[in-house]
């Protein structure tokens, strides 16, 4: 009974293995040739296994997709900088606040392939309603996290802002990067951060 027990534990470790390598691999597939690049095939021999495996734990291309959004939403999620109400006053000036913006900044562009292959996938959502909708969901994770830290009846209206502001940003460094943006990065999450609270204020 032990031993059946180990050897599913153990199919179980080796299929959760096989899950986060296809999804770390097609990441890198989409970053570096986008959509038209992203095929079972190349997945699995990017991942460095057998022919049949991405079918196997994904079935479709499309739950592939779905698979590495909730990986980046999961990923990138806890990298949104929660601002509590009594600091909001002096966002602009606080140094452990510029410090945390900072981190935020650079932990989201540590990994560049992450970023270009969500972009990828926003890119591609333009012409395909299917991936737009599934897009939408993942964005709006953020969106309401961020509201979570903006006081007002409009935060939904705050949080768009901030995240299409900090998207621009992102965007922007992983295509061509700009030694004063990266300068002045936390100081313009901390803006951002304020405009959007301006407008969930409805000011």
């Amino acid at each position: 009974m032990e031993d059946t027990a180990r050897g599913e534990a153990g199919r179980t470790d080796r299929g959760r293995e096989a899950r986060s390598r296809l999804i770390e691999a097609a990441i890198t597939q989409l970053a570096d040739g986008g959509m038209r690049a992203l095929t079972h095939r190349k997945v699995e021999q990017r991942a460095g296994l057998a022919q049949g495996s991405a079918k196997y734990y994904f079935g479709t291309r499309a739950a592939l997709v779905d698979a590495v959004l909730a990986h980046l939403v999961d990923v990138e999620l806890p990298l949104v900088l929660e601002v509590d109400p009594d600091e909001r006053d002096e966002a602009t000036d606080s140094r452990d606040l510029l410090d945390r913006a900072q981190q935020v900044v650079d932990a989201a562009l540590r990994d560049p392939d992450r970023v270009r292959a969500r972009f990828h996938l926003y890119l591609h959502a333009a012409g395909d309603p299917d991936l737009q909708a599934r897009v939408r969901v993942a964005r709006d994770a953020f969106v309401t996290r961020i509201a979570a830290s903006l006081p007002g009846a409009q935060s939904e209206a705050g949080a768009r802002f901030v995240s299409a502001t900090i998207d621009g940003l992102l965007f922007g460094q992983v295509c061509a990067p700009d030694p004063t943006v990266s300068a002045y990065a936390a100081r313009y999450v901390l803006a951002a951060g304020a405009a959007g609270a301006s407008l969930a204020a409805g000011e």
